[in-house]
């Protein structure tokens, strides 16, 4: 699908990226008192194309403290982060938080307990509708004196039986996505915080964000992460997802829906596998996605081969609390470690990880529904999330949200010059047409059928950076072996480009010539039917002049638009049983 509009100098060569959800959507949460920090968040603000203005700085937070307290929090982080949103140009369109290694792991509820900074921040300002209470500091419910998780996340899509499932364990009611998912006709939209809706009475509606963290055991295994999640995009991976059992029953609450999950991706032709006995000393093994469950799994990481992509998953109480991410000054990884570190995985070369910051119970982890959902062109990060049972909870991410290995990311360029009073030409195609097209100008939406010194004020010879962004339109996908065989994924997969130009002198339009013909058409004979290549637009036969003469016009004017949204477009279109602590 080709959008054609006019002319700008270019002063850098054009980027182009191949993703769920896009630069645009991704506001980056950095502490300003920490240059490491820093330097990580800008490695990713130009690894993505994020604009200007998507990242946000926090003050007043200690750099190495690893919990931070209520009102702390929300003083600083949740009110620094208010502030960035206010002062947002299209803060409607942020989805995804970053958050970069040198904030809090934790927060520290007034009763004692906690929630991690990711969780916390997830559901940001949302309250109750009832009494406008919000839900950020609510109390952590308890049951026979054990805290758990209580609150539902609207995104989750499980909640189904476990009749398919071929292994038992007394939890697995608590993992069953991947029966939801497999039998749907059409999945889920991709998460987005307009979207999310009103559920157990909060209202998420705006509230409710798409959380990661970029870490490990230090600010290189954060770049790592990085450069791993953009060399990923689009990869396809050909290594096989694996699944392995849990080394005893309550880390094993999955192992049902994870068998039941490598059987339909291997009957969908994607490789996938399920090691029936637990191996704490794995190797030689090549990944692109792991599940598991174990206290300790230290010589099962290093000596695999973690493709880009790879997502890491250990059932595990404290793989994310703070000191598993904390070097001593012997460079000895982690220098105190509980259970099996997360940040060993992106040590070892996952691109993304998942662990709990607290004892979570055994019914809070991801389900292997991700997987199915990955496969579709979901972004991981997105995918984990859809499985995730709970919100305001221990989770904690690690990778870049953007990446998303099975996604075809819409081929997206910029013309070399756009003059100052036309639209700026864009070219984006995708093998399922193109849905929607934006453009950003210094971080500013803009319409792209209109000039910049229209919609900006800009003159001739002024700088600007041009962010274009496309849409995929969503193609049904063959699964063959599942319950439907050609559902309907949602990911509104983007792509996008980018450059800095400088605007070019305008396009000054001949002016009209005079005609002296001022009588009816009455002898006028339009040509024979014909389409032109590309255009989709056909001519009406010679019945209808009239109706011929209006279709050209539109037609032709059409053509010089985006061709998006015109008739002359291209494309064709459950009762949770009491768990033990894991």
């Amino acid at each position: 699908m080709d959008y054609t509009a006019p002319m700008l100098s270019t002063l850098l060569i054009a980027t182009a990226a191949h993703a769920g959800g896009g630069p645009a959507n991704v506001l980056v949460v950095v502490n300003g008192r920490d240059p490491s920090a820093l330097d990580v968040a800008e490695h990713y603000a130009e690894s993505r194309a994020l604009p200007q203005g998507h990242v946000c700085t926090i003050e007043g937070v200690d750099p190495v403290s690893d919990s931070i307290a209520l009102e702390d929090y929300r003083l600083n982080i949740l009110g620094g982060l208010n502030g960035c949103l206010a002062t947002h140009p299209q803060q409607e369109e942020l989805d995804y938080l970053v958050l970069v290694r040198g904030l809090p792991y934790r927060v520290t509820l007034p009763s004692g307990s906690s929630v991690s900074l990711s969780a916390i921040l997830q559901v940001s300002n949302t309250t109750k509708v009832t009494t406008g209470e919000s839900l950020a500091g609510w109390p952590i419910s308890t049951w026979g004196g054990t805290r758990r998780a209580s609150i539902e996340n609207p995104w989750y899509v499980g909640h189904s039986e476990t009749d398919a499932f071929e292994l038992e364990n007394p939890y697995m009611s608590n993992y069953t996505t991947s029966v939801t998912i497999a039998s749907r006709d059409t999945q889920p939209r991709a998460p987005r915080r307009q979207s999310a809706p009103l559920s157990h009475l909060w209202e998420y509606t705006d509230n409710l964000f798409v959380v990661s963290r970029l870490d490990g055991f230090d600010y290189a295994d954060a770049l790592d992460l990085i450069d791993r999640g953009v060399a990923a995009d689009g990869t396809f991976p050909e290594a096989p997802i694996t699944c392995m059992a849990a080394a005893d029953s309550a880390r094993g609450a999955r192992d049902p829906e994870c068998a039941y999950a490598t059987d339909l991706l291997q009957r969908a032709g994607i490789p996938a596998h399920y090691i029936d006995t637990h191996d704490a000393n794995l190797s030689d093994v090549t990944l692109a996605g792991l599940m598991t469950g174990t206290t300790s799994f230290a010589d099962g990481i290093e000596g695999n081969e973690w493709i880009p992509g790879a997502f890491a998953g250990n059932l595990t109480s404290f793989g994310a609390v703070p000191g598993n991410f904390r070097c001593d000054g012997d460079d000895l990884c982690p220098g105190s470690e509980s259970q099996t570190s997360i940040a060993r995985f992106i040590r070892g070369g996952a691109t993304f990880a998942h662990g709990t910051a607290s004892e979570p119970l055994n019914n809070c982890f991801p389900g292997a529904g991700l997987f199915l959902l990955s496969t579709m062109g979901y972004s991981i990060i997105e995918s984990a999330l859809m499985t995730q049972r709970f919100l305001y909870w221990q989770n904690v991410y690690l990778g870049d949200p953007l990446s998303a290995p099975w996604a075809e990311r819409p081929v997206v360029s910029i013309a070399d010059t756009v003059p100052v009073n036309q639209p700026v030409p864009i070219t984006a195609t995708h093998t399922n047409g193109i849905a929607e097209v934006r453009l950003y100008a210094d971080g500013i939406r803009v319409d792209e059928d209109a000039s910049l010194s229209d919609s900006l004020d800009l003159e001739e010879g002024d700088r600007v950076t041009l962010l274009a962004v496309a849409v995929a339109e969503n193609a049904r996908v063959s699964r063959e072996g599942w319950a439907e065989p050609d559902p309907m994924p949602r990911p509104d997969i983007q792509g996008w480009a980018t450059t800095d130009v400088v605007l070019d002198s305008p396009v000054v339009e001949p002016p009209d010539e005079p005609s002296d013909d001022t009588g009816p058409m009455t002898d006028f004979t339009p040509p024979s039917p014909s389409k032109e290549s590309g255009s989709g637009c056909t001519t009406a036969g010679s019945s209808a002049v009239p109706w011929w003469w209006f279709t050209i016009l539109v037609c032709t004017r059409r053509r010089a638009l985006p061709v998006l949204r015109t008739p002359c477009s291209t494309s064709e279109q459950t009762q949770t049983k009491q768990q033990p602590p894991a």
